[in-house]
């Protein structure tokens, strides 16, 4: 049964800390960061991690919903 919670505890870990780092490199992205920096900051070797990473990104419809999303969030942060 611990062992079951402890794995339970570790992939919850690993879960968030994957969308932290996705959702960071999106927001950096979002900002205008170049993608290097990026790549460097999550300490990816090759660019085109980070590019998986932000695939789809350049997505017109996907910007728009972005930037929406920001603008809400930044605005409860504000209050």
């Amino acid at each position: 049964m611990i062992y079951c919670a402890i794995i339970a505890f570790f992939l919850c870990f690993v879960f968030i800390f994957y969308i932290f780092r996705h959702s960071w490199a999106t927001t950096a992205k979002y900002r205008g960061v170049p993608i290097e920096m990026i790549s460097e900051s999550l300490g990816h070797k090759s660019i085109k991690t980070t590019q998986i990473y932000l695939k789809g990104f350049e997505l017109e419809e996907r910007t728009k919903v972005n930037k929406m999303n920001y603008s809400y969030v930044k605005s409860f942060r504000m209050l």
